[in-house]
This record gives C-alpha cells, structure tokens and sequence, in this order.
C-alpha cells in the first residue's frame, strides 16, 4: 500500500528584539468577485474569531452575510458586519474562507487591516520563542506534534522533536489509534 503524505506548510517571522505586535503578510479575497488586497494582519491570541477593518471591507466591496454582536475590552456592540472571506497565508500555500467580523482601524498607520484570531490559529500549531533577544513566531498546519514543555522538563526528553509522525505510526495526541485515522485526516 502506498503511503500519502500529509503536505504541511509553514510560515515564520522573526524579529531582532521583543516585539509587542507580530504581524504578517496577507491576502485577504472577496469570496463573490475574488477581488483581491494585500495587506498585513495581527496575530491576536486573545481575540476569538478573526476581523476585517472597515476600511478593508469597503475597498473588497464586501457584502455582510449577518450581523453580530460582539464583546470586547470597552464592552457590547450590537449589529456588527460579518463577511465571508478568503485569507491567504504563506504565498498562497496556507489559505482558509471564513467568516470575518467587521471592525475599526487596527493601527494608528493603517498597516494592518485584519486581525487573525483563535479561529485561524487553532487549526494549526503555533509558538513564540525570544531566544537571546529574538522574537520568533512560527506557525504551521495541520497540526502534527503536541509541543509540551513543562512534559518535557519532567521527562529529560526533548520538547519539540524534529520527526513528523508517519501514517501508521501512533498519533501524539495519546488517543491510540493511528495517526492517518486520527490527526493525520
């Protein structure tokens, strides 16, 4: 039988000291027209689901698909936009359509015009190191290893490994089953 290989892409920023904001290059796509903008998105741990500016959106001639209410540090707002788009990572090798909600200005430049949020985050492996003053963020999907580090300072062993699981081999979520039945799907 002929194993599969799961294709994985990456992308990683690095900055010479430690960053406040990481950023990256984007293309963010109206999934109707496939009109297409350039421009650079916030990675954002602490926001649920991913935003569009206002801005943006006019400039791609969005149409909203509903409204929504949305909580935030200065509290409720009722019937903000939401918009089906396309975001695309990594030179077109990481890409995913999602809904997006609207929002105001990101930066007081006007650089960045999207924020991604858990929704993208969450479906890949994603870590930050500031190793001798360095600030790397790395991301990658799908997700193929658990990265652990306390597990790893308990157990002497390595906290990231180099080796990508095969097929067959046991999936590192613990579940016991394979890892093409499990995360490898």
């Amino acid at each position: 039988m002929l194993e599969t290989k799961i294709p994985i892409h990456a992308l990683t920023r690095s900055y010479p000291h430690i960053a406040r904001v990481i950023t990256s290059p984007i293309a963010v796509q109206n999934t109707k027209t496939e009109l297409t903008e350039q421009t650079f998105a916030i990675w954002d741990t602490g926001a649920t689901g991913s935003a569009i500016t206002k801005s943006l959106a006019q400039k791609l001639g969005l149409v909203a698909i509903s409204q929504t209410r949305v909580k935030g540090v200065h509290g409720h707002k009722d019937g903000i936009n939401v918009y089906a788009v396309k975001i695309v990572l990594n030179n077109q090798n990481v890409s995913f359509i999602l809904p997006v909600t609207e929002c105001e200005q990101l930066t007081d430049d006007d650089s960045c015009k999207f924020l991604i949020g858990m929704d993208i985050i969450s479906r890949g492996d994603f870590a930050i190191t500031n190793f001798q003053g360095t600030m790397v963020m790395t991301y990658r999907v799908p997700s193929i290893q658990r990265i652990d580090f306390v597990a790893g300072i308990r157990s002497h062993t390595p906290i990231v490994t180099d080796k990508i699981p095969g097929r067959n081999d046991p999936c590192h979520c613990g579940s016991g089953k394979k890892f093409k039945h499990c995360h490898g799907k």
